[in-house]
């Protein structure tokens, strides 16, 4: 069952990781050389942050700024996560405050590794429309541009709540393994 409004209260609970997605699209348009023309971070609203820049011809541009967020927010909700995770893990420090502090901070940030569908309809467009894009890198960036869609319409059944939880308990139970 969908609550109405429940989408923006778990966009303001879980707003670090709003803010880091939102980042990450900046940090790759910074790096690719992508003019930005705005940034908002957070707000409450639909959409909760986005990024307006330049398109770009270059798919894999395209691709690297549509796709940046997944690897930012899931590189760095691992470096937050694991450090606090073991402790917990091991019975140890869990109701420690920094610990609770970090775990929430690291666990939104997690949840909001997903491109948006707003993303993928970019890539969309950019790429598998664009009649001046090659066919090999329609070929190849077709089925994440699908999964980037099965990702979007996945958080309405906890997606992305599950891939958190997924990621935040699979990396430290495997370091406490060794």
């Amino acid at each position: 069952m969908i609550i109405p409004g429940l989408g923006i209260i778990i966009s303001i609970v879980t707003f670090p990781g709003i803010m880091v997605h939102e980042f990450a699209h900046q940090i790759f348009c910074r790096i690719l050389r992508i003019p930005v023309f705005q940034v908002v971070y957070f707000r409450v609203g639909n959409p909760c942050g986005y990024v307006e820049h330049e398109s770009s011809e270059d798919p894999w541009k395209v691709f690297l700024t549509s796709t940046g967020p997944f690897f930012i927010n899931t590189l760095l909700g691992l470096l937050i996560l694991t450090p606090v995770a073991i402790p917990i893990i091991r019975f140890r420090e869990y109701l420690n405050p920094l610990n609770l502090f970090l775990a929430w901070v690291g666990f939104s940030i997690l949840m909001h590794a997903f491109p948006s569908t707003g993303d993928a309809k970019n890539m969309v467009t950019q790429i598998l429309k664009n009649p001046n894009v090659g066919i090999l890198p329609k070929i190849l960036l077709s089925p994440v541009i699908g999964l980037i869609y099965v990702g979007a319409v996945g958080s309405i059944f906890w997606l992305d709540l599950i891939y958190a939880t997924a990621v935040a308990m699979l990396i430290p139970n495997l370091l406490t393994m060794v």
